[in-house]
């Protein structure tokens, strides 16, 4: 449950931070929404592992989080 929460928060960081950049017209907030996105995605994935729904899917996401936050730097 605390996991969903986690993830809701990231995401609605994530949709501040590019509505941000979008209305301001700068991309100074892209690393910013990049890595709560990498954070929402990371959660989903912990998600899945944790309630042993489905371990590739959650596998999966984990990877696409990894590579985001592998991006930034």
């Amino acid at each position: 449950m605390w996991i969903k929460i986690i993830g809701t928060v990231f995401g609605v960081l994530t949709i501040i931070s590019s509505g941000v950049g979008i209305l301001l017209s700068t991309d100074n907030y892209m690393s910013y929404m990049m890595i709560f996105l990498g954070a929402t995605i990371l959660s989903l994935g912990v998600d899945e592992i944790y309630n042993q729904r489905n371990f590739f899917k959650g596998f999966l996401f984990g990877a696409i989080s990894i590579c985001i936050f592998v991006s930034l730097v």
